[in-house]
């Protein structure tokens, strides 16, 4: 068929489009994404392998074990398509590949385990070569036939020859599993392993810090952990409530702050953070001035505007520091955050805490702080709240936590935070969680795109929105990216308004259902999709313009 079209139009590629290629060896190909063109980003490739053909064991293919297994496999295809791939025309010719996978242990859309009949679906961005603007029928038959079996047979080699590296990454990944299941079952919001090394090489990088000082749990906190798998494990677990974490300037604080983050991902073996683990709901929350605000209740910080505004239904397209971070709390609460995490560098101070002297001064201010409701907050909505402050102790007299970093080492200061209790004259206040919300679309959507870590949205009155998923530091893969666009395209419209605490929940339950699919194009499912809580793709939908959402 390939050799047949040698010649024609790039275009004649499109019969390509549903055929179905059975090799000898018992694997089917299919080019579920025919690119129309040279210069266009390339193809898709799916190739499907049964279960009697690719022999990888039942236990390995069933939750929570196949995520391991499938991570593997993608380092593998990752580092064989790169090595197969080549230049043989115009543009992307010959192209083969998937995006290079973070050290976290994910599923991803390019290895999936087809749960109905544990076939093993494989796919990859193939560039269909052109000699001009032609087909070029030699080099695509070297392509779909050649490179399509090499990489195939690369990734079935992995059970004769490196399951021993298979059951060590799944070992890995089952004790981080393991050791959150307890922490979450004990009353813990987070866990560090002794040893563990938390800087990265550099701001760019995702290697860990040369040299860096290996993380040491203070006594009072150190725990010894026996899991089930027999592995046991040592080091920091703070409880759930209030943690502050203090010290100088450029002792650590912050680096703890997003290890703690990163907690909520399992760590390949090397990484230096296999040891550090948070519950699934841990969210930094920060002051994002000029954000989007949709209808949210922040009445509980702020109260009383001058302009008369109104703050338990609040709406804006441009919020302050204090207003947005306020807005950013009570999104968080309602969409079923375990732990809120706070930098005071990233923070509105005035919304974080004031001091004596100010609160006087400002008899008539609007704010009122985090820190003066913060118990409240936590006993309320059972939200821990970890937060670094070094500025002032007010902050420090609410912990039930504290530590204390000195040259990158945590040091137990709970007893210090007692004593700024005793002192501290913050007059405490009840928090009063936000109306609930339920989200109705999006008006006037019309397309939705990932470019690198940004979210492009467009509508039909020709106005463009960018919103940047670096500010969620959640978000550590582009194909993270690339799938919240399609959730965000699926869902712009629904049938009936949705609960927002129920709008996280379904997204996720679909994801478990169907896998990539439930929200993938319907002609196909790309390879370079990335799995990610609902609470991300909300965190998106609560920024986008003309987003509906009202009180309930």
């Amino acid at each position: 068929m390939l050799l047949r079209m040698s010649g024609s139009g790039y275009g004649t590629y499109r019969k390509l489009y549903g055929v179905a290629v059975r090799f000898p060896e018992g694997f089917t190909l299919k080019v579920t994404k025919v690119q129309g063109d040279p210069h266009a980003p390339p193809s898709v490739v799916e190739v499907r392998v049964p279960k009697r053909v690719h022999r990888f064991p039942q236990n390995l293919l069933l939750k929570p074990r196949v995520t391991p297994l499938t991570d593997y496999l993608v380092r593998v295809l990752y580092k064989v398509t790169r090595s197969l791939r080549r230049k043989c025309g115009l543009g992307n010719s010959c192209y083969l590949g998937v995006p290079k996978p973070s050290p976290r242990i994910l599923p991803r859309s390019s290895v999936e385990v087809d749960p109905n009949d544990n076939s093993m679906i494989i796919r990859f961005f193939a560039g269909l070569p052109a000699r001009g603007r032609r087909v070029d029928g030699g080099e695509a038959t070297k392509l779909l036939i050649r490179d399509v079996r090499a990489v195939t047979q690369a990734l079935l080699r992995v059970r004769e020859d490196s399951m021993g590296g298979v059951e060590d990454h799944v070992r890995n990944y089952v004790r981080q599993e393991e050791l959150r299941e307890w922490l979450v079952r004990e009353g813990y919001a987070f866990f560090v392993g002794d040893g563990s090394i938390l800087p990265r090489k550099a701001s760019f990088s995702e290697e860990p810090m040369p040299n860096a000082t290996p993380f040491k749990s203070p006594p009072e906190f150190r725990v010894r952990v026996k899991l089930p798998c027999g592995d046991v494990v040592e080091g920091m677990a703070v409880k759930c409530g209030v943690t502050v974490i203090t010290g100088g300037a450029y002792h650590g604080k912050t680096t703890l702050l997003e290890a703690i983050q990163e907690g909520i991902y399992d760590h390949v073996v090397g990484d230096g953070r296999e040891l550090i683990v948070s519950r699934r709901g841990t969210i930094l929350v920060k002051a994002e001035d000029g954000r989007v605000v949709h209808h949210v209740d922040i009445s509980s910080f702020i109260r009383n505007l001058p302009s008369g505004t109104r703050t338990d239904d609040f709406s804006s397209l441009d919020a302050s520091g204090s207003t947005s971070m306020a807005a950013s709390i009570n999104e968080a609460v309602e969409a079923g955050a375990e732990v809120m995490l706070l930098d005071e560098d990233t923070s509105a101070t005035n919304l974080l805490y004031k001091d004596v002297f100010m609160s006087r001064l400002l008899s008539d201010d609007p704010i009122r702080t985090l820190s003066s409701q913060v118990r409240s907050l936590v006993g309320v909505t059972g939200t821990s709240v970890v937060a670094v402050a070094s500025a002032t102790s007010t902050l420090l007299g609410e912990a039930d936590n504290a530590l204390l970093m000195r040259k990158y080492v945590p040091l137990d200061a709970t007893r210090e935070a007692r004593e700024a209790r005793r002192h501290s004259s913050t007059l405490r206040t009840e928090y009063s969680p936000p109306r609930p919300r339920a989200y109705a679309g999006v008006r006037g959507l019309v397309k939705v795109k990932a470019t690198s870590f940004k979210i492009v949205a467009e509508y039909g009155d020709k106005l463009k929105f960018e919103l940047s998923l670096r500010d969620n530091p959640r978000i550590v893969e582009e194909g993270q990216v690339r799938l919240i666009a399609h959730a965000v395209s699926k869902l712009a419209r629904v049938r009936d308004p949705i609960p927002v605490r129920d709008l996280v929940k379904r997204i996720n339950e679909s994801l478990e259902r169907e896998g990539f699919r439930a929200f993938a194009p319907a002609t196909h499912v790309p390879p370079d999709l990335t799995w990610v809580d609902g609470i991300d793709v909300v965190w998106v939908l609560n920024r986008l313009p003309r987003a509906v959402f009202k009180q309930i």
